[in-house]
């Protein structure tokens, strides 16, 4: 009798998963509009999206609390909920874009949740997109017991975590083939140097660099023989570009079997996919700080022909300029002004722009470029 009652608990239980999870998001359809600056159409999806989206999860936070208590707590939801509209959509989907009369007009279709997207895998492939689906490069060198062949166990196993997951994936035979095994020692050993060759070559973002290593001991049990197969797997997370370690992590796994082989295989899969599995929310948490985060950069501007120049060329880098949040004027002398820049992205992303955009009838030179700060001077194009 107690367990069928413990049987219709379980069953109870179970029953109930499915809705709760359905009960935490809700899909909406909803749409966005950015004015077309200087032609510049990438620019005003972006904020055509961005708008979508707030409008999103304004919809979705209306189905769930009453409109009176919506319009008396609109200025607190403005600031604290839908300024980070995109941290409460799970999935979207643009199912309309187009160009209407100087406006870029999207409709999207969105999954609105209110849990943390980096401990959200189903929100991976939103913010991949978000970061232009970073390229990773798996490279292992695998130490086997005696007897044992090495090969590429961790190395498999963990690519196809990440691909099962969504990210690109280098062929890391392919760069073994063209660098070499010294430079391939060297990459494993910290070389910041291969790592910036592989990242420019190959167009690699992220190393995930390691050892597997794997030992069989033989034990008798009565008249059997059983083999206790450990794997320890050991990586790091590398920027390719800088050769920064961003995160280090081991796992290890224990599989008793009669054949030796088998259980090491079985072994290192298993400490692989955690690893892989931990990694994967690491990079989450990285590439969600790289998308969300607001980087405050110091830019000063040189050669300005007087204060109302300086008026239009802040205007002008709002339009052309991604990712731009906003600009506060801290000084401004002789024709010079200090600026601080609120953007998602960084100085480099802000140099690049400024560098290669169009700004009506001026340029962007760089005089110095540091990790927060950005000295330019602008000239006329036609000088």
């Amino acid at each position: 009798m107690r367990y069928s009652h413990l049987f219709l608990l379980l069953v109870f239980l179970v029953g109930l998963v499915p809705q709760t999870a359905n009960s935490q998001s809700t899909t909406v359809e909803s749409q966005g509009v950015a004015a077309i600056v200087q032609g510049n159409r990438d620019i005003s999806r972006d904020k055509a999206i961005e708008d979508a989206l707030r409008n999103a999860v304004e919809q979705a936070t209306g189905t769930l609390i009453e409109n009176d208590t919506l319009v008396e707590n609109y200025q607190l939801l403005s600031d604290k909920i839908y300024s980070q509209s995109r941290g409460y959509v799970q999935t979207y989907e643009v199912l309309d874009e187009k160009v209407d009369q100087g406006l870029y007009k999207v409709t999207i279709q969105a999954t609105v949740a209110s849990g943390d997207l980096k401990n959200d895998l189903r929100a991976l492939n939103v913010l991949m997109r978000q970061v232009r689906k970073p390229r990773v490069m798996v490279l292992f060198e695998e130490s086997m017991s005696e007897g044992v062949k090495s090969g590429r166990l961790a190395e498999d196993a963990i690519s196809k975590v990440l691909l099962d997951n969504g990210f690109k994936l280098v062929d890391a035979d392919t760069v073994r083939r063209n660098l070499g095994q010294d430079k391939v020692q060297g990459l494993l050993a910290g070389d910041g140097r291969v790592a910036a060759v592989i990242s420019d070559k190959y167009g690699a973002e992220m190393l995930l660099l390691g050892t597997a290593q794997a030992v069989t001991n033989q034990v008798t049990i009565g008249d059997i023989k059983i083999n206790s197969n450990q794997a320890v797997i050991s990586a790091k997370l590398v920027r390719a570009d800088t050769g920064e370690v961003k995160v280090s992590e081991t796992r290890q796994a224990a599989k008793p079997h009669v054949n030796s082989l088998s259980g090491i295989q079985m072994a290192i899969s298993e400490a692989s996919e955690l690893l892989a599995n931990d990694m994967i929310d690491k990079i989450i948490q990285i590439f969600h700080e790289e998308v969300y985060n607001i980087a405050n950069v110091n830019l000063t501007i040189f050669g300005l022909q007087g204060y109302g120049h300086l008026q239009e060329v802040i205007q002008l880098i709002s339009d052309n300029v991604r990712g731009i949040k906003e600009i506060y004027q801290r000084n401004y002398t002789m024709g010079t002004a200090e600026l601080e820049v609120e953007l998602t992205g960084s100085t480099q992303s802000l140099a690049a722009d400024l560098t290669t955009r169009k700004f009506g009838n001026y340029k962007f030179n760089i005089k110095e470029s540091t990790h927060n700060q950005l000295q330019v001077y602008i000239t006329p194009t036609n000088r």
